[in-house]
């Protein structure tokens, strides 16, 4: 079987500001599910694909699969990518599968191109389709978690039960991405790796749409599974920096010291950062300390608002006062600081804003990101924003983390939360403490070249 998995470009997704290049782990576990086969991974950012390379490859490639792993605001140029495939090459079976497909499966095969959509995680589901296909069979009744065309009818199959054993998964083909661009903001070393360990988040933020995939309950991989997969990256890809991408790392605080012990115990030396933000609330003394020791150099932690009654109505489950204790905890531990804040939640104005831009600068952490909300498909807080007539455009193109804001509140216009977050901006970072306080921060060639680059993304932010 020829397979073709495609990380579409995800320029809409940033805006103005420089997509940082990512192995996509979707992919890579989807390839490894299937690695007898002939498989091939385009991520079309890293690899600067354009239409007409694009074009070529389709063309040359004699596919049997096309997967596409979609979000939102790359929709509309992913179904591009399936109209090219389908009119160049008939019989490739085009899939769609991703946060978008699962939550708007309908939608997506609304285009004719599009043959089938994998809703939820895929591995499984993905590794039967390519079966299917294999041995000629056309039914896919049988195959939980997907919606598919059948004649003029879209036939959708019941949901698969999530896989809760990750052990059995092999670990993702890493070796499938050409491209050697892959870092991430802030990173120390060029040689950094993204590592899943678990999945699920038993946390009810209305703004979150990654339980429609991972679940809300929290299903972890092994201690010794994991440091396996550590060791494998640093061993055989002289990997010197790992970022964990787990939607909330330490739910299991056994775990986590299980991890550290199983790291110490090999002797593994590497940094660990957690990008994607690990809840305040399950941070406490002994598991920070077991993350220090781990090698753990650079914490993050969803913030989201210095007004409590915010919190509480988009269910973060947090008070601010637990927020600045875990703050405090981790610098006493001389950890790196990210903090994410959020502009126009449900009951959001100006007073509220200046709320969260003061309390920012009192936690003061490294790096501050102030992103105005996006209600994504899916989510507690798009229903209710769809309900009040608070969205004001269905056009996908501006559901972008740094695109303008799509939608309004009472007494809070969209021009208004621009001019605010942009005032953040300059509070927060404009401060002669704080520019100083990042110069310090430069401690490699490859942090002050990224920093270079996010320093000018924040000027244009910001002015």
């Amino acid at each position: 079987m020829n397979i073709l998995l495609i990380n579409p470009s995800l320029g809409q997704v940033y805006g103005k500001l420089r997509p940082p290049l990512q192995m996509h782990m979707g992919l890579a576990y989807l390839a490894a599910m299937v690695k007898d086969d002939n498989v091939r991974i385009l991520d079309i950012d890293a690899e600067r694909v354009d239409p007409g390379k694009f074009a070529s490859i389709i063309k040359e490639g004699d596919f049997d699969i096309a997967g596409i792993s979609v979000v939102t605001a790359a929709f509309y140029s992913s179904v591009e990518l399936g109209k090219v495939i389908k009119t160049l090459s008939p019989r490739t079976l085009v899939i769609f599968g991703g946060i978008h497909p699962t939550i708007m499966p309908h939608e997506v095969l609304g285009f004719d191109f599009i043959d089938l959509v994998v809703k939820g995680e895929g591995e499984i589901t993905f590794k039967e389709i390519v079966n299917c296909v294999k041995n000629g069979e056309t039914d896919l009744s049988k195959i939980p978690g997907v919606v598919y065309r059948d004649g003029k009818a879209i036939r959708e199959t019941p949901p698969r039960a999530p896989l809760n054993n990750l052990d059995e998964l092999p670990f993702p083909a890493r070796n499938l991405f050409k491209s050697k661009e892959y870092t991430y903001p802030d990173s120390l070393y060029k040689a950094t790796a993204p590592i899943i360990t678990s999945r699920g988040c038993p946390g009810k933020c209305s703004f979150c749409d990654s339980h429609n995939i991972c679940g809300k309950s929290f299903r972890p991989r092994g201690a010794r599974n994991v440091v396996d997969e550590i060791e494998s990256l640093i061993k055989d890809r002289d990997i010197r920096e790992i970022h964990i991408w787990d939607d909330n790392f330490a739910t299991s605080k056994a775990r986590v010291l299980g991890i550290r012990d199983e790291i110490i115990r090999r002797k593994i030396k590497a940094k660990f950062a957690f990008p994607s933000g690990i809840r305040a609330d399950f941070l406490d003394k002994e598991v920070l300390s077991a993350l220090k020791e781990m090698g753990a150099y650079s914490l993050a932690i969803g913030v989201e608002s210095g007004n409590q009654e915010i919190l509480n109505r988009c269910r973060k489950g947090l008070r601010l006062e637990r927020i600045e204790e875990t703050m405090r905890l981790i610098k006493k531990l001389k950890l790196e600081t990210w903090a994410f804040f959020m502009i126009g939640l449900p009951g959001e104005n100006v007073e509220t804003i200046k709320q969260t831009i003061d309390f920012a600068k009192k936690l003061n952490p490294d790096i501050a990101k102030f992103h105005i909300l996006k209600p994504f498909p899916g989510t507690e807080v798009y229903e209710y924003l769809r309900k009040k007539n608070f969205i004001f455009t269905q056009d996908y193109n501006k559901f972008g983390f740094h695109t303008p804001p799509i939608h309004r509140l009472d007494g809070l216009e969209p021009d208004t939360m621009m001019k605010w977050q942009k005032a953040a901006y300059r509070s927060f970072y404009f401060r002669p403490q704080k520019i100083l306080e990042q110069i310090l921060r430069i401690k490699t060639l490859n942090r002050l070249i990224l920093n270079l680059r996010t320093g000018l993304g924040i000027i244009r932010l910001a002015f």
